[in-house]
């Protein structure tokens, strides 16, 4: 049966399983002040204080003063210190007399899922650091459900948009469509979005009867990453209940009426299931903004691919002559409103990058950071 982590007071076998590789070591192991910290692996997070896994065990651990200091007193425009969050590794000093330990450095990540500023909020949130694959999770409808939950369950626009986070993070995407076992319509609504998501993993799963939940097991590799990502309601902890072999997380459903689910699961905590995959539960989000710290559009290779073949080198695919884009969907290869909400995601973000201080470089640990540092890239076009 998989295992709570934030639960286990003795280490695993090695951090080598909990995903430290050699990208975090080199990181390390180029600074001598670092090699003097304990590297632990965010677990778990809390108000104010993060469970930290590391060779000794779980330790709680604190942010060092300094760093909360580093960004209040940051300017616009000038990275700050990134705030650790799950899956994030960072090193630790010990806490004197007794006290909790203190994170001092965390590593810079090779991957995350954030999603940008929006209303209140003045900088992307991080949801997730540090992984690998991201599985979106929809519902297929059942039969007789009211309109508002027909329309909601399996929303093209919005899975583009989480594709689109997951692709600007530098993860790799799966779409699981969870309660085929209620859709008397799942063999067709699968097969359109297998049409519409080419590129991307559709598997039918239910977390009731385990269906699909092998295909998605094979797809998750050992010592990988992995977060779940969807509304409230839509089965994310069923999955990961499944996965695991066990209740680790309640469960909730979307209310007949409007498809709003309860937000059953409240924080973000590491598991880790007997085969050795990390997964991570995500609690539901109505609200998921693009981060303005990436330059394109992500999960739209098919129309990247056609828009290469575009006379124009900044084709922007609405009304320029020899357009392929524009092509692709007169002949029908492409659909328009699959246009059209590239469209869309791409206007917000350049909306989002209007709000950002001129000159800003790209945050620590943000792919485009790594990008622009010339850090490799490691196997899918992730960094290593």
């Amino acid at each position: 049966m998989g295992r709570t982590l934030a639960d286990s007071p003795a280490p695993i076998n090695s951090l080598d399983a909990l995903g430290y590789s050699e990208f975090f070591r080199a990181q390390v192991d180029a600074d001598p002040k670092l090699r003097e910290l304990l590297p632990g692996r965010v677990v778990a997070q809390h108000r104010g204080e993060w469970d930290v896994l590391t060779a000794e065990g779980m330790h709680r651990a604190v942010l060092a003063g300094r760093l909360y200091e580093e960004r209040e007193r940051a300017t616009p425009g000038v990275a700050t210190p990134l705030l650790p969050t799950v899956g994030d590794w960072v090193l630790l000093a010990p806490g004197s007399g007794g006290e909790l330990h203190v994170i001092e450095h965390t590593l810079t990540r090779h991957s995350h899922l954030e999603r940008g500023a929006a209303g209140r909020r003045r900088e992307p949130q991080t949801i997730v650091a540090n992984v690998d694959d991201v599985v979106v999770v929809c519902q297929l409808p059942r039969p007789g459900v009211h309109d508002a939950v027909a329309r909601r369950s399996v929303n093209p626009r919005r899975i583009e948009r989480y594709l689109s986070a997951v692709a600007q993070g530098g993860a790799q995407a799966l779409i699981a469509l969870n309660k085929a076992d209620l859709c008397p319509d799942a063999d067709a609504l699968v097969t359109a979005l297998r049409e519409r998501f080419a590129q991307v993993p559709v598997i039918p799963t239910s977390a009731t009867t385990e269906g699909g939940l092998d295909q998605l097991r094979e797809r998750l590799r050992p010592g990988s990453t992995v977060g779940l990502v969807g509304l409230s309601g839509v089965g994310k902890s069923s999955i990961v209940n499944a996965l695991l072999g066990r209740t680790a997380q309640k469960t909730g459903a979307e209310r007949e009426q409007d498809a709003r689910g309860r937000h059953t699961t409240t924080h973000r905590e590491l598991f880790l299931t007997e085969s050795g995959v990390l997964l991570v539960d995500t609690p539901g989000m109505r609200e998921f903004a693009l981060s303005a710290d990436e330059d394109d559009v992500g999960g739209f290779d098919d129309v990247q691919e056609l828009a290469a073949a575009c006379r124009f080198r900044d084709c922007r695919h609405r009304t320029e002559p020899d357009c392929a884009v524009l092509a692709a969907v007169r002949n029908g290869q492409l659909a328009r409103d699959r246009l059209d909400s590239y469209h869309a995601l791409t206007e917000e973000l350049s909306r989002q990058q209007a709000l950002r201080p001129r000159g800003g470089a790209p945050r620590p640990g943000s792919v485009k950071a790594n990008r622009s540092a010339g850090r490799p890239r490691g196997p899918r076009g992730k960094p290593r």
